[in-house]
């Protein structure tokens, strides 16, 4: 996999600032300290169960991005205000603008999932048990 428009270098203390927000996986923290956000090639994920899968994975979200919607606090913020009641991190979103996040359970280790947001009731599927499993998804479109 490649990433391409990766983030801005993060270093060790911004990741850990922002963690006193949210813990992260560890393999999910060594991919922001690697590519700290950008678009993966290949990027068509299968969605199983969600209306319109495959989905691709437009862009993941960084710390001290450019742009505020590729930014993972501003998304942080958005789907708790958006959706309370999830206990999700949003990591990443396809062209339509739903959202992968990053489950948030205690001592459970996170999975990914897809929040459908053109769902009146922004509906979850899972997608991968973890966000390497997920990075291992990936693959190209078949037309």
């Amino acid at each position: 996999m490649r990433i391409e428009n990766p983030g801005p270098r993060l270093s060790q203390e911004a990741l850990a600032k922002f963690e006193l927000q949210v813990k992260l996986p560890a393999d999910y923290r060594d991919f922001l300290l690697r590519h700290n956000g950008g678009a993966p090639s290949p990027n068509t994920i299968d969605v199983p169960n969600a209306p319109g899968s495959p989905t691709d994975v437009q862009v993941f979200f960084g710390i001290g991005r450019c742009e505020e919607s590729s930014e993972l606090g501003w998304n942080l913020t958005m789907i708790k205000d958006r959706c309370p009641s999830y206990r999700v991190v949003p990591i990443a979103c396809d062209s339509g603008g739903s959202l992968f996040c990053l489950t948030q359970s205690g001592p459970l280790p996170s999975t990914v999932v897809y929040c459908d947001l053109d769902d009146p009731a922004s509906a979850l599927y899972p997608v991968a048990p973890s966000f390497s499993e997920f990075l291992r998804l990936l693959r190209n479109f078949e037309h």
